[in-house]
């Protein structure tokens, strides 16, 4: 009995000794690892754009990440992941862990329009902390400058006479630009035959006469006089071609007047102090002569908001892009 009990004595003993040391040799690593967010970042920061290296994405982004790891003190090291139409990249942010360094860029297929045509491994609403918006893409409705038609109504006139007839162009079959063509069109009971290209082939086949009509950033071929827009899709007119009216002047309603945003998310869960200054940075960023420049160049409309406002535009999108693709039939 009494080796019994001096055993049992020995063992408790034992247990209170082994197993906290049990859990601070499990916890250490992530107490170690934790960071005070006050101090952020006192590393290099991972930035995630979803499309290949070149062109308006990327260029705008490393472009800002140079800007604002110089105000930071800390690299932002932009990381390429294209694929499955953003989806790859997209995909990356939601999973990274919410300590700040990994952040990305937030565009509008694939948070507002492809959750709703297939399956994605994030859910737009739940799975991101929005940081904010930097800019907008604002779509011209054009055809070629010499063509019979000078207004939209003009168009979808002819296009009621000769179903299937007309043509027009966007950068991609169940893209963003194609859905509110599709829309607009079934809103007016009109039948006109989409015809996808990259965003080349676009002004290549409206100057050559390929297509009738395309839907993307056009601004410096109207400018230039070789193409003529009929309509805009913004929330107001642009101020450089003011005669042109947008989508809803034309009737449509307000919820034609979405541009696509572009900005920039990190996963949900990020520490609300590192949110404000990756906001902060960022904003004073976007304000910089240089980045405007750029800007222009790739018919970028500076267009700041802040992470709410972000987040709350975001989420309508997504919704009115669901509704869209319902009324259409292109969901359930």
């Amino acid at each position: 009995m009494k080796r019994s009990t001096r055993g049992k004595i020995i063992n408790i003993k034992y247990f209170y000794f082994v197993v906290p040391l049990f859990v601070i040799f499990i916890l250490a690593p992530f107490c170690l690892s934790a960071e005070d967010p006050a101090k952020y970042p006192s590393k290099p920061i991972t930035l995630i754009v979803p499309v290949a290296p070149g062109g308006m994405f990327d260029s705008v982004c490393r472009k800002l990440a140079d800007l604002a790891g110089s105000m930071m003190g800390q690299a932002i090291v932009v990381v390429n992941k294209p694929g499955g139409g953003q989806i790859i990249g997209t995909a990356a942010i939601a999973a990274a862990a919410p300590d700040g360094y990994t952040i990305g860029v937030a565009t509008f297929a694939p948070l507002a329009v492809t959750p709703h045509t297939r399956a994605v491994p994030y859910k737009t609403k739940d799975d991101f902390t929005y940081i904010m918006s930097y800019g907008k893409m604002t779509m011209f409705f054009c055809v070629h400058s010499e063509s019979r038609w000078k207004t939209f109504k003009e168009f979808v006139e002819e296009a009621r006479r000769s179903p299937n007839k007309l043509t027009y162009s966007t950068v991609g079959t169940m893209g963003a630009q194609h859905i509110f063509m599709e829309y607009i069109f079934s809103k007016e009971k009109v039948k006109v035959t989409h015809v996808p290209y990259d965003a080349a082939e676009i002004v290549t086949n409206l100057m050559g006469g390929h297509v009738d009509s395309g839907f993307a950033v056009l601004l410096p071929w109207v400018q230039g006089g070789k193409l003529r827009a009929l309509a805009i899709q913004e929330e107001k007119r642009v101020e450089a071609i003011p005669d042109v009216p947008i989508f809803s002047d034309l009737g449509y309603g307000d919820e034609v007047k979405a541009p696509l945003w572009i900005g920039f998310c990190g996963p949900k869960g990020l520490d609300s102090r590192i949110l404000n200054k990756l906001n902060d940075v960022f904003k004073k960023c976007s304000e910089d002569p240089t980045f405007k420049e750029l800007c222009v160049k790739w018919s970028i409309v500076p267009s700041y908001k802040d992470p709410e406002s972000f987040r709350t535009i975001i989420h309508k999108d997504y919704d009115v892009q669901r509704n869209m693709l319902k009324e259409l039939g292109f969901i359930k």
